[in-house]
């Protein structure tokens, strides 16, 4: 994105257009503190201080898999703060009060930037623009800027191909599994058609299963290599329960499988679903459970060319895709550490059971939730029939809350949102996808009780 400060994360931060800082004295500490040197500098951006929107807590709909060029941008966030530490081999003149042809951080940054593109091929002073090329044209100035930049670049290559030799080790570190009834419509046939041979494509990171009692959804599942497990346990005409489902997985998973997850029929993943879950695994502890959400993207007319491939369901959520609300949750991911014999027998696609369950995780079994939008694509294939609202169509659409009624509940849907996950997923600057915790809640995440590991204040 133009004028964007980290091209290619999650998180974005915008300069004004008619503005161009320039590196002065009276600059240095505002640049200080509008360099991101951590995920809270990132999230609570000051406006002020650095001229900048701020953050928007949204993910674009078409979050790409990290190029060569996205990478380079983000080693240039570091830069410029190595830039700002290191004043004196730039040699700008402080008192200078004129700043139009000043060296500035931009002029910077677009030029180590065409010199990380080129490989080092082109002198760094003839890619700089001219206000920059005397600041970097004497022989300490030009050392010291190029060795920081092949130590940030070396750096993050060593951890890149550290974390694709641990991505080898899980061979499949997940269990995905789905349920379907059998269905007449043609277009929902090419959806799930497309679904499974999506899924299908992270073999042998991940296994898959298809819960159902139709002959005709067995021979589909088996086509694409999916294993079929006949449903048991089921309610509102025949839909299987939840809880249910990750039980009779557990039973079937593979021995090295560290997490099982439910996603609807019609959900298209890219590699960020890998990799982001990859993240999860190295950072969390196993014995401990965890939930991951996320929201979806939804995308209309989605064709077999476009999902045959990762980049083709990118290019599609960039070009037509619009991010869901973050009550509609779609996946729901977990380890074997998780306590599914607490939840409730919810059945899935029923109205409420999604939030439901991310909020009795969240305010009542005080388990970690991990909200992963920001770096996993999850592009919903929306029809002209079902459209994006298919929930409220079934005959037994209230299911789900007589359920909790039957059992005395009334529930606060609002803080079952993603967005009132104690944790969430960013990619650093070396494109890393990392977990932290968060610190922007929104006021209806509260919980009804007092105290609470992501500081939320009682009701």
């Amino acid at each position: 994105m133009a004028g964007s400060f980290l091209s290619g994360s999650t998180t974005i931060l915008r300069r004004p257009s008619d503005r161009r800082r320039s590196v002065s004295a009276s600059g240095v500490s505002s640049l200080m503190r509008c360099t991101p040197t951590s995920v809270a500098d990132v999230r609570l951006h000051r406006a002020a201080a650095c001229g900048e929107v701020g953050y928007h807590d949204r993910v674009a709909a078409s979050s790409s898999q990290m190029s060569s060029n996205s990478l380079t941008l983000r080693f240039l966030a570091v830069l410029a703060l190595l830039t700002t530490l290191n004043i004196t081999f730039l040699g700008v003149n402080w008192t200078r009060k004129d700043t139009s042809h000043a060296c500035s951080i931009d002029d910077v940054i677009d030029g180590v930037s065409r010199f990380i593109r080129s490989s080092g091929v082109y002198e760094i002073n003839t890619v700089m623009s001219e206000p920059c090329k005397k600041t970097v044209s004497t022989g300490k100035s030009k050392e010291h800027l190029i060795a920081s930049i092949k130590e940030i670049v070396s750096e993050c290559r060593n951890r890149n191909v550290s974390k694709q030799i641990n991505r080898t080790l899980r061979n499949p570190f997940i269990t995905l599994f789905t349920t379907w009834s059998q269905t007449d419509d043609i277009e929902m046939k090419h959806v799930h058609n497309r679904t499974l041979h999506n899924w299908s494509m992270f073999r042998p990171m991940v296994e898959l299963f298809v819960f159902t009692n139709s002959t005709e959804v067995a021979a589909v599942a088996r086509a694409h290599g999916a294993g079929v497990m006949p449903i048991f346990e089921h309610n509102a005409g025949g839909v299987p329960v939840l809880r249910w489902m990750f039980q009779e997985v557990r039973k079937r998973a593979h021995i090295y499988s560290k997490l099982q997850g439910y996603v609807n029929s019609d959900i298209l993943f890219t590699e960020q679903f890998v990799d982001t879950l990859g993240a999860i695994v190295r950072n969390n502890n196993l014995s401990q459970p965890y939930l991951v959400v996320g929201r979806r993207t939804n995308v209309l007319d989605v064709t077999f060319n476009e999902s045959r491939s990762f980049s083709g369901i990118e290019a599609a959520a960039k070009q037509r895709g619009v991010l869901f609300g973050a009550n509609a949750e779609d996946f729901f991911i977990t380890n074997a550490a998780f306590p599914w014999g607490k939840i409730l027998d919810v059945v899935v696609g029923r109205l409420a059971y999604d939030n439901w369950l991310v909020g009795h995780t969240i305010c009542n079994l005080r388990i970690k939730t991990i909200d992963v939008t920001d770096t996993m694509l999850a592009v919903h294939q929306t029809t002209k029939s079902g459209g994006n609202f298919e929930g409220f169509k079934h005959e037994h659409a209230g299911y789900n809350r007589v359920l909790f009624r039957k059992h005395g509940l009334d529930p606060t849907w609002e803080n079952g949102f993603t967005i009132c996950a104690q944790e969430l997923t960013f990619v650093n600057l070396c494109g890393e996808i990392q977990v932290v915790e968060r610190d922007d809640f929104w006021n209806q995440c509260k919980c009804k009780y007092s105290d609470h590991r992501n500081h939320r204040t009682k009701l």
